[in-house]
């Protein structure tokens, strides 16, 4: 299974009408598995009444950058 980690959303920013992106931040102590290349991509984790929704999005910065960006579209 595997690995979950808690991220810090450091910013929603409106990109189109019906898309976002938005800016994650891993904690310090588990920046190293965070190493990326181009084309992988997170499963964010929630819970909404009760019930766990994954969804898979595609990393959109640069390793450089040192965040976690995705495009979210509705």
């Amino acid at each position: 299974m595997a690995q979950t980690f808690d991220l810090t959303v450091s910013e929603v920013r409106r990109d189109t009408r019906d898309s976002v992106v938005v800016t994650l931040h891993p904690p310090a102590q588990n920046k190293p598995a965070f190493d990326y290349i181009a084309g992988q991509y997170l499963t964010l984790i929630r819970t909404f009444d009760g019930e766990e929704l994954r969804r898979c999005y595609s990393i959109c910065s640069a390793r450089e950058e040192q965040c976690l960006r995705v495009g979210i579209r509705h």
